[in-house]
């Protein structure tokens, strides 16, 4: 058997602490581990996509990503033990799973929080409302906007998905044509192109990631974010925050529907079909999602999403701590949005985030953008449904979440 594996993995400041634990992977097991690819989620998907025969033993993936990826990822059923599967949370072991079979590990789980400065701010906002009167008011370019969110990609996605289902509107219904031609949708899509026009977002704000919105925030250069957990250590950390000691963390306000709503989903390790007989890569693939290597994720500031890192959490985490987690976890019970698992959601994401981001900057009508996405959605759909799909389903998707 090969003493080399080859990866491929996502990589910012998020993620980048745990591969620091791979040259320990191989001094304990003689397997060199080769990083063939490293790159944000987006460019990661491109690069997969792009292939025709995957070289890669390993990848990083995603709960909503992977059904894409079904032509070249492994079934892990038979292959990981029991006891190991048996330590990880429900949710994201259902999460994981594609018609009923596992095809990854997972690595998180991912909901945002805002994160706003108390030396700006006294109490949150309570309403989406306020956030944006709130950013307005505090809004002082170049040195301080009011909220940044990002621009393109996953993240304007996942920021317009919020915002329309807080509003009323439905992104995924039953035909995954999405219900958004309302005054819900106008007023999600209206609320983001009123913070590009009045600068609250640097107007360089469309070509920024969830990395360019942690720096800014971190930085000082913003009164308000909303950020995963996985950057939450790099907030605290003195030596390269300016904002460690002058920030909390708050449950997203409701919507104009009253409710709060937060984007969610999994990062995972997967197999590919090469490797389904290789025991060197199921040996790393163990490695990576260990005890250890999830309390370093969680030393980081990743909620844990093994029962006995959790537990270990609970015990050693001071009182801060311990209230962010119990916040997490009660977005993670009550709060959570994910969307549904189909191979087409990539292209549903970039239909979504190319045409609302037009908008934002106001090359298409709010009215227009929004038809757009339902007529340009419904085409994509209707390859899986055999024929056009209904575009007027209300009942939205959810899946229940157990609490931890």
């Amino acid at each position: 058997m090969a003493e080399e594996l080859n990866v491929a993995l996502v990589s910012g400041p998020a993620y980048d602490g745990l591969y620091s634990r791979l040259p320990k992977f191989t001094a304990a097991t003689g397997i060199k581990v080769n990083v063939g690819f490293s790159g944000d989620h987006p460019a990661l998907n491109h690069h997969l996509a792009g292939l025709s025969d995957v070289p890669y033993d390993l990848v990083s993936t995603h709960t909503k990503y992977a059904p894409s990826q079904m032509g070249f990822l492994a079934p892990l059923d038979q292959m990981v033990p029991t006891s190991v599967v048996n330590d990880f949370m429900p949710l994201l072991l259902e999460l994981s799973r594609i018609e009923g079979s596992l095809f990854g590990l997972p690595r998180n789980i991912d909901v945002r929080l805002l994160h706003y400065r108390t030396d700006l701010i006294d109490k949150p906002p309570k309403t989406w409302n306020e956030l944006i009167s709130v950013a307005e008011r505090l809004n002082s370019p170049p040195d301080l906007y009011g909220f940044v969110f990002p621009g393109c990609e996953s993240g304007l996605f996942g920021t317009f998905y919020e915002l329309a289902e807080m509003a009323g509107a439905h992104l995924f219904p039953n035909d995954l044509v999405p219900d958004i031609e309302n005054e819900a949708g106008r007023w999600a899509l209206n609320s983001l192109r009123s913070l590009y026009e009045k600068a609250v977002v640097p107007r360089d704000f469309t070509s920024w990631h969830y990395e360019e919105v942690h720096e800014c925030f971190r930085s000082g250069r913003a009164a308000m974010v909303c950020d995963w957990p996985g950057y939450y250590s790099l907030y605290c950390d003195p030596a390269i925050s300016a904002i460690h000691d002058r920030f909390a963390l708050t449950p997203y306000p409701v919507g104009p529907a009253g409710t709060s709503l937060s984007y969610g989903g999994g990062h995972t390790f997967a197999l590919t079909k090469r490797a389904i007989d290789n025991e060197n890569a199921l040996s790393l693939l163990l490695f990576l999602t260990d005890f250890d290597q999830q309390l370093l994720e969680a030393h980081n500031g990743c909620v844990p999403v093994r029962r006995s890192v959790m537990s270990a959490m609970q015990i050693e985490s001071d009182d801060r701590n311990h209230s962010r987690l119990a916040m997490l976890d009660d977005v993670i019970s009550k709060h959570i949005l994910i969307q549904p698992k189909f191979a087409e959601y990539p292209d549903v994401e970039a239909v979504l985030w190319r045409t609302v981001q037009s908008a934002i900057v106001g090359k298409l009508p709010v009215d227009v953008a929004l038809r757009n996405v339902r007529e340009q959605i419904q085409r994509i759909v209707s390859k899986r449904n055999g024929d056009f799909a209904k575009p007027n389903a209300k009942k939205r998707v959810t899946i229940s979440t157990p609490t931890h």
